[in-house]
Parts: C-alpha cells; structure tokens; sequence
C-alpha cells in the first residue's frame, strides 16, 4: 500500500521514546484515517480502534 510522507515522520515520532501525543488534523477526505490505520499495524504498541 501507498505510504505518504507524512507517514514516514509520523512513525519516527512514534518510534522515540519520549512519546508525545501525536494529532493527525485536516480537511476532509485527505487520509487521516488512512495514515492512523497503518500507522497502527506498523508499531508494536497498544491502539485502539474506534
């Protein structure tokens, strides 16, 4: 599947280990919810679904 840049720092941000929360914001239909759902099959961390 296609990954955006944006993916690409969000996942290294993830990946630090001072976990800072993280907000995916935008207009709608941009794949918001796209880079949240392989952002979360990526890193081995609880998530949850909703």
């Amino acid at each position: 599947m296609f990954k955006r840049a944006v993916f690409h720092m969000l996942f290294g941000c993830i990946q630090e280990p001072r976990r800072f929360i993280q907000v995916l914001s935008g207009p709608r239909q941009v794949g918001k919810a796209t880079i949240a759902h392989q952002l979360r099959e990526a890193v081995d961390i609880p998530a949850r679904q909703e």
